[in-house]
């Protein structure tokens, strides 16, 4: 893994510590879970965490593949990294959170338009190259039909 992808997942890893440290201090001193206070939040935030980690791992084995759809399942990746500091942020500061989500939301719209875009193209190439293929063999096959035909 290279060392800007480390840097990425110990930054993460520092920023949910700390935010789960801070939700820690917040309510100890009240009866209550965040999981029963913000139970939405905490589900999607565990939800994110999922797919972050599951992100990882795929990561990981496009890059060893060489393939070039590491960098899509990459940006789902920062986004569910993202996101789940974004879900704590919002069980500590409500008014805070949702600001930040917004802006989360506009970065995802960004990124997604632009995989759309990439994996748009790839398609297109896909069937253009399917169109070309289909085109030689319907030659071939019209080209070895034509000398079984008897001559008028």
């Amino acid at each position: 893994m290279s060392d800007i992808h480390m840097v990425q997942h110990e930054v993460f890893a520092l920023v949910l510590k700390a935010l789960s440290d801070h939700i820690r201090v917040k309510f100890q001193s009240i009866q209550a879970s965040p999981m029963d206070t913000h139970h939405l939040a905490m589900f999607i935030f565990l939800l994110a965490l999922l797919t972050y980690a599951t992100a990882v791992v795929v990561e990981v084995m496009l890059r060893a593949s060489e393939s070039i759809y590491h960098t899509h399942v990459g940006n789902i990746r920062l986004f569910a990294g993202g996101s789940a500091a974004v879900l704590l942020l919002s069980v500590l500061d409500p008014v805070l959170g949702w600001i930040i989500s917004l802006i989360w939301v506009c970065l995802f719209v960004m990124i997604a338009y632009e995989s759309f875009q990439e994996l748009f193209e790839i398609l297109c190439q896909i069937i253009d190259e399917g169109r070309h293929m289909l085109s030689r063999l319907s030659g071939r096959c019209l080209e070895e039909e034509e000398p079984n035909q008897p001559q008028v």
